[in-house]
């Protein structure tokens, strides 16, 4: 298996947004397609994986932007297995744009499940050799995402029911489309004005088709974090999402101003 794989992902009309950017959760589904392509060259598919009844479960997603990639714009994306400590896994990416320019980089935790006993199992349990690379972590396994206490300003953000669309072969809804559900609770005038700079989830429990989730937001300053909870009350994930002024709006307002 290469150290370093690489590849230069396509994305579509459908994986754009207003602006024409790639939507965050094509990033991410370019990333985890890529991991996936990654361990095939070892051997180690999907498929075979859940033949050994054995699953790679996302626990945490940091992923920091330069900006969102412009839809047509060619990138190219990098990504090597930095290895396990305790029984989690780091896995880190780069995405370059065709001058090399580096527009977003991720460091993602995961960990090796047992699906029928839905159990945590330690490195030495993958059956298949796996190799890790001798390049460095770009910052280590990722922290969980820090919500604020519940001192802070939080508000109902209405509810969200898990669909057909959003589950994959693993049962549970899949990881990309955790990032959809965050940028939907943005409101018309927050997508207008601020440019994503980062993305922070954590999967505290999966959720399941027809899952009902309780969703509530929290705006501090230039961050907005974001918590789901089931219908046990129990969180199912926790997001931070950290912006900046959108260079765009900016200069309208100044437009603007010089009108006046």
């Amino acid at each position: 298996m290469r150290e370093l794989w690489t590849e230069s992902p396509a994305f579509s009309v459908t994986e754009s947004d207003y602006a024409g950017r790639i939507r965050p959760s094509a990033l991410l589904g370019a990333m985890q397609n890529a991991a996936d392509r990654h361990l095939e060259e070892a051997g180690i598919s999907v498929g075979r994986m859940l033949e050994h009844g054995l699953a790679w479960i996302l626990m945490t997603t940091k992923l920091d932007l330069n900006g969102l990639p412009k839809l047509g714009i060619p990138i190219e994306l990098e990504t090597w297995n930095c290895g396990a400590s305790g029984v989690q896994w780091t896995r880190d990416y780069r995405i370059l744009g065709a001058d090399g320019a580096e527009l977003a980089r991720a460091s993602t935790a995961w960990t090796l499940v047992d699906m029928a006993r839905r159990r945590i199992l330690r490195p030495s349990a993958v059956p298949f050799p796996l190799p890790t690379s001798g390049r460095p972590s770009l910052a280590g396994a990722p922290d969980k995402a820090v919500l604020p206490g519940e001192d802070a300003a939080w508000t109902e953000a209405g509810s969200y029911t898990v669909p057909y669309s959003a589950v994959d072969c693993y049962g549970h809804m899949n990881n990309a489309r955790y990032a959809d559900l965050c940028m939907d609770l943005l409101t018309p005038e927050e997508l207008r004005t601020l440019d994503l700079c980062s993305l922070h989830i954590t999967y505290s429990r999966e959720a399941a088709m027809g899952d009902r989730l309780a969703l509530r937001r929290c705006r501090l300053g230039n961050e907005l974090a974001i918590g789901a909870a089931g219908e046990n009350g129990r969180s199912t994930f926790e997001a931070v999402l950290t912006f900046a002024q959108s260079s765009a709006a900016s200069e309208t307002e100044n437009e603007r101003g010089t009108v006046e």
